[in-house]
């Protein structure tokens, strides 16, 4: 029996929160070793099973010089210590904690990786470019071992480290949209005669929203006819559109998983503009709730949706917009795509399959130790 720590404290907002939740709440299955999960508050414990072999603790890490230049955080060293743990996993990293035992890390940071997209990293200003290098400096110094969510972003990682282990692990939608007795029925749209689009994403300047001004200005003046709304899962201070494309544009706020499958009900389309991406459960959600996606034709976005979705030129805003057009107005395309979704969902691993084979990389790692 091993003893195995689920760091989880660094996470604050983003879809690794839905992950992190769901790895958990699979991790009581594996009865043969120990688990100490750290969550941070933010992380809901929701289905999280308690029992001889689980143990949460709730901790914010706390970034200070110590975690920083030595790597060091006195309460999880304490826990390694004191629980006798083998090897922790961190969800997603960068991690500036450095266990004093093998580390297992999560990587969801495609704006390390310039191959992803060489396009989004124009423009980018001295701050972000100091974010990224510091990112950067925290991966590299937090572990040798990593997992991606997709196998293409794996192998640049490989190349971007060089001296690294990548497994490759994939995401899936949150297992809350396979309990409908689970989902929140608490956002109801206002009734709209039109198409609506829907982005289910926390508002990072990668996903591009910003292309929406003008792909609702395009189908105005090329498609007067065409009705187009844009519903957002983030307030509109977060990012604000422009007051001639405000009337087309719905903020809902900040959504909790439980309550995205009834949001997926009541669209038509998932739109999803995204520059640069390892994963986003945005994709398999969508196909798991029969909605056609239009995306971006970027390989990390081919590579998760195959024939799953209409792509466009991710920087041309009429590209997206008569994609968006075809998807609404053609519904034997919509439907292939849907019916497509199906197919391509089977290739991820479901949410059960990902935490055993997590499980299976932190015994592969501590047999390895013991060698």
């Amino acid at each position: 029996m091993s003893t195995f720590l689920i760091n989880a404290s660094n996470l604050k907002n983003g879809g690794g929160l839905q992950v992190a939740q769901s790895i958990c709440a699979q991790i009581g299955r594996f009865g043969e070793h120990q688990f100490v999960l750290v969550l941070s508050t933010a992380v809901n414990d929701e289905g999280i099973m308690l029992g001889s072999n689980v143990t949460v603790y709730r901790y914010d890490i706390h970034h200070n010089l110590k975690t920083v230049v030595l790597g060091r955080d006195d309460f999880l060293d304490g826990l390694v210590v004191e629980r006798r743990v083998d090897a922790v996993l961190t969800i997603f990293g960068p991690s500036l904690w450095r266990p004093r035992c093998k580390h297992l890390c999560g990587f969801a940071r495609a704006q390390l990786l310039k191959d992803v997209n060489p396009d989004a990293h124009n423009g980018l200003g001295f701050k972000e470019r100091l974010v990224y290098k510091a990112w950067d400096w925290a991966f590299k110094h937090s572990s040798k071992i990593f997992y991606t969510e997709n196998g293409y972003i794996s192998d640049l990682l490989e190349k971007h480290f060089k001296d690294v282990k990548v497994y490759t692990v994939s995401n899936y939608y949150n297992q809350v949209f396979d309990t409908p007795e689970k989902w929140k029925r608490s956002i109801t749209l206002p009734p709209f005669e039109g198409v609506t689009c829907l982005s289910v994403s926390s508002p990072s300047s990668h996903k591009n929203f910003g292309i929406m001004e003008d792909v609702v200005r395009y189908l105005r003046k090329v498609h007067p006819d065409f009705k187009v709304r844009f519903v957002l899962t983030f307030s509109p201070d977060m990012w604000p559109m422009a007051e001639d494309v405000r009337d087309s544009i719905v903020y809902v706020g900040k959504t909790d998983v439980s309550e995205c499958p009834y949001l997926y009900e009541q669209a038509d389309i998932m739109f999803m503009p995204t520059l640069l991406e390892c994963f986003t459960a945005t994709y398999p959600e969508a196909m798991r709730m029969d909605v056609p996606i239009v995306t971006t034709d970027l390989e990390f976005a081919r590579g998760l949706c195959g024939e799953a979705a209409c792509y466009y030129n991710a920087i041309d805003p009429a590209a997206a917009a008569e994609a968006i057009y075809k998807v609404a107005t053609d519904k034997a395309y919509a439907a292939r795509l849907v019916a497509n979704g199906k197919e391509q969902l089977k290739k991820f691993d479901n949410y059960e399959q990902r935490a055993e084979k997590l499980v299976r990389i932190l015994e592969e790692m501590t047999a390895k130790e013991r060698l």
